[in-house]
């Protein structure tokens, strides 16, 4: 089917079935009863979730009935194909009566995410996090989707103790390290200021943390900077191959040779500085005190992001972190927000929890073992990455509306145009904001379809988007330095 304009789309099939069943034959089809049905993906929640808004004149609600756990299935076409949804039914709200119609909000989610509340996991875990969470979707959940992933650079061992798959899948996701990321142990000092105890602090240095996710395309893992990486930088993963979306531009004044397909109908900026809080989280830097119980070893380090910028990858063109100077009437020098440790965390290694051997179980250089651990406690590759990591991912956050576009997904790159701010002279230089516009990586997305509005009804995408630098790619950016 052919459509006039970007946003018009039509329902192919719409149809749900009573609880328990799945059979061609159970589903009744409920696509004339369709209002508004909205679709969104979240690069932290390993399900998806839907609404699907109802008027019903003939007694679905009570006559199917609806009890919970229906499976409910949808094909929509749009301009740019065939899309199918499967759901099942976890909650009805919103009910009232209007013209002698039922009008009501169906809360739909993934049926992996109701199987996974009512399994726990016994039997201890041990391998890639990448493995684990493949035996634990193909195994446990039995669920037949998709797994897009890549492994990570450490393998573990660990009990469940009766938690949740979905719950476990998050932890081993902080717990990974990017196989092309690099990690390095800087003995030299960190600066006395930065201990606690009086005692030189040791540098620690490296990037962290993964997502797990779904998407229509399937379940996902994948290291923090392998979905910030260009396509020819050494932090990509071959096994990531979606490309950019876009660009998206907003429309200039007196512009009109733009593309309705990636015109961007609205932006909203929701978060850009928050000093106090990233303070707090250790954004810029942490202090780690590691103690390891089976041998007494007690090691002070100090994680500065700013010495690990330039081995991670990025989504804009800033350069380096935005050093912010404080008054010299507290220190007796003056010292840089970014440089002092403002979360200190204690933690507590043993690398013999899953060594059965005489041999010496770190892996630590020096301490001459010729047969380490496979499964030692990695803590000092991801505890204060990971954060940080994850923390400077929020330093832009914006929102756009743009015609609708079922082929993005949470996770993927969007590259978008903002109208410049600027003075009318100086804007017909360049008439996009170098700092706001660029690439950045989708949170979350919605997609929207309406058939109350229009012939052929409207379907509009709302991307929730976030990128841990500032400006545009192979410009100068006027935040951070080195």
């Amino acid at each position: 089917m052919k459509f006039g304009t970007f946003t018009e789309f039509s329902f192919k099939t719409a149809k749900i079935a009573p609880q328990g069943k799945s059979g061609k034959e159970d589903f009744i089809a409920i696509t004339n009863l369709i209002n508004t049905f909205s679709y969104v993906e979240n690069i932290t929640s390993p399900f998806l979730s839907a609404t699907l808004v109802v008027v019903d004149s003939g007694g679905l609600l009570q006559g199917l009935p609806i009890k919970g756990a229906e499976m409910v299935q949808l094909e929509v076409t749009t301009n740019l194909g065939d899309f199918t949804y499967d759901f099942v039914v976890w909650k009805v709200a919103n009910r009232f009566i209007q013209n002698k119609k039922q009008v009501y909000t169906l809360g739909l989610i993934s049926p992996e995410a109701l199987n996974n509340e009512i399994l726990r996991m016994e039997k201890v875990l041990y391998g890639n996090p990448s493995n684990i969470i493949a035996k634990i979707l193909e195994e446990t959940l039995k669920t037949k989707k998709t797994f897009n992933r890549e492994l990570s650079k450490f393998d573990v061992k660990m009990t469940p103790n009766s938690r949740r798959p979905f719950d476990i899948a998050a932890q081993l996701a902080t717990r990974s390290v990017s196989p092309q990321g690099k990690y390095e142990e800087d003995t030299t000092s960190a600066g006395d200021s930065q201990s606690t105890t009086g005692r030189e602090s040791k540098k620690a240095k490296g990037s962290g943390g993964f997502f797990f996710w779904e998407t229509i395309r399937g379940y996902n893992f994948f290291a923090v900077d392998t979905l910030c990486a260009d396509e020819d930088s050494d932090l990509k993963s071959k096994m990531w191959k979606v490309q950019p979306h876009g660009p998206y531009v907003e429309r200039v004044a007196n512009q009109d040779d733009a593309d309705e397909r990636f015109l961007i109908n609205k932006s909203v900026f929701s978060g850009e500085l928050d000093l106090l809080t990233s303070l707090r989280k250790g954004k810029y830097s942490s202090f780690l005190a590691f103690f390891n119980h089976s041998t007494g070893q007690y090691e002070e380090y100090v994680y500065r992001i700013k010495d690990s910028y330039d081995n991670m990858a990025h989504l804009g063109g800033q350069e380096g972190i935005n050093l912010v100077p404080t008054s010299k009437a507290f220190f007796d020098q003056e010292v840089k927000l970014s440089d002092y440790p403002t979360k200190r965390m204690s933690v507590l290694l043993d690398h013999e929890s899953w060594q059965n051997d005489a041999e010496i179980a770190s892996p630590d250089q020096g301490d001459g073992s010729e047969a380490p651990t496979p499964f030692a406690d990695w803590q000092k590759y991801y505890t204060a990455q990971a954060l940080a990591r994850y923390e400077l991912l929020k330093n832009q956050k914006c929102s756009i509306v743009i015609p609708g576009n079922a082929q993005i997904c949470a996770g993927d790159r969007v590259d978008i145009r903002l109208q410049t701010k600027l003075p009318d002279v100086q804007a017909k230089k360049d008439p996009y904001d170098k700092e706001s516009s660029g690439m950045y990586l989708v949170e979350e997305v919605t997609h929207e379809y309406d058939r109350t509005v229009g012939t052929n009804g409207r379907f509009l995408t709302t991307l929730r988007l976030m990128r841990d630098s500032y400006g545009m790619k192979n410009k100068q950016s006027n935040h951070g330095s080195k």
